[in-house]
């Protein structure tokens, strides 16, 4: 069987969806050596670091590079529907696309995608309005065709089911859980991860240093984008209340990942509160320093109003390190209830935090790692595309 797959998502490095599109591609590559991969991929910039593509071609992918401009691939897919991505790759058995342009295909072919979630449907205020019409063709495209649908949790899989009753009984929606990277686990001083001439706490210094962070020092962590739906002025008006205690005065917040849209807010509450000196933006983080900020973290903070799936706080806890999530979507689905809470209640957000970061909590790393694994996401999905495609 030939597969082709879009991986243009992975210009958006460190997105949720670009760590996505790399894990299961690179997986697949790596488990499945009967099938033939293509990888369709065009972008007209090239991220700092960025590696994907070298490392899915050791792994055995056909990449197939080019320089379309986005608002073409958008005219020729979204608005008229036309170029097959077959005429640039050859003809396939199966098209894997992303969840943001299903382009036309070749008689035969059969489409699948992930819809990872539907929060530009549901909540439309935390969204674009170009954002929210290339989802909804998408989407419509996908139903139209009768594409093969993977959802990344029960929880999208209902919203969907509930917003777009047309697919209910008309096709099957798959469950596949995404995984949680090898990397991300309680690292000690015996840690392969180490340098073998490094001690632990000295790489672990080296990298928070790089970022501007002291080691050790106490601090809550974000990590993922920078929007509306992420709750992060709550989260940080709630800081503002837990550093007024004695006990957590010496604390600062750091929030990682790239700035998105409509984030003037965040900034302004900062201002508003006087914490500029407390609250630390440092942007992207590397892959391989993640674990290390996870691991040194005393609390990794995830107030999301709505998750289709919600990767950080089950990387924080596969580091060992505690969370604070929203009750709420995916997330009740996969985080243990004793780090929920209510994310539209300062006060028991407050209380909450202050309740974690004062006793000690067991977590079951491993546990996380064996639930969450990239391995078993790959074998469901050749496994759904073989039976849908006899």
């Amino acid at each position: 069987m030939i597969i082709g797959v879009d991986v243009t998502m992975l210009v958006y490095a460190g997105s949720g969806v670009a760590n996505y599109t790399y894990n299961l591609v690179k997986t697949l590559l790596e488990i499945d050596k009967k099938n033939e991969y293509r990888l369709f991929y065009s972008s007209l910039r090239r991220p700092k670091n960025f590696y994907y593509l070298d490392e899915l071609k050791k792994a055995g992918g056909k990449v197939y590079k080019f320089r379309f401009p986005p608002s073409l691939l958008k005219l020729w897919w979204s608005r008229l529907h036309v170029i097959p991505v077959e005429w640039f790759i050859g003809k396939v058995d199966v098209f894997f696309s992303s969840d943001f342009l299903r382009p036309p295909l070749l008689p035969g072919t059969k489409g699948i995608t992930t819809v990872h979630d539907l929060t530009w449907k549901i909540y439309p205020q935390f969204h674009e309005q170009r954002i929210i019409g290339a989802h909804a063709i998408k989407l419509e495209k996908t139903i139209k065709y009768k594409d093969i649908i993977v959802v990344d949790s029960q929880s999208t899989k209902n919203d969907l089911t509930k917003y777009y009753s047309k697919i209910s009984g008309k096709k099957k929606i798959f469950v596949i859980y995404p995984g949680i990277g090898e990397e991300f686990r309680l690292i000690n001083d015996k840690d392969p991860a180490f340098a073998k001439a490094t001690a632990g706490k000295e790489k672990s210094k080296m990298i928070l240093k790089k970022y501007g962070i002291d080691y050790p020092s106490d601090f809550l962590l974000y990590v993922g984008a920078i929007e509306p739906r992420k709750n992060l002025v709550r989260s940080i008006e709630v800081f503002s209340e837990l550093i007024k205690n004695n006990k957590f005065s010496d604390f600062i917040f750091i929030i990682a990942g790239r700035a998105g849209w409509k984030n003037e807010n965040v900034f302004q509450s900062i201002k508003r509160l006087k914490l500029e000196n407390k609250v630390k933006f440092i942007g992207y983080v590397d892959d391989e320093d993640l674990p290390f900020l996870y691991n040194a973290a005393s609390l990794t903070v995830y107030l999301s109003a709505y998750e289709g799936f919600g990767l950080p706080p089950l990387e924080s806890l596969a580091c060992g390190t505690k969370v604070i999530v929203g009750d709420n979507s995916s997330l009740k689905e996969t985080i243990d209830k004793k780090f929920l809470v209510d994310v539209n209640d300062k006060n028991k957000i407050l209380e909450k935090m202050k309740y974690l970061l004062e006793n000690k909590i067991e977590i079951n790393s491993k546990e996380i790692q064996d639930r969450f694994n990239w391995q078993e996401a790959a074998r469901k999905f050749l496994k759904i595309i073989s039976i849908n495609n006899q």
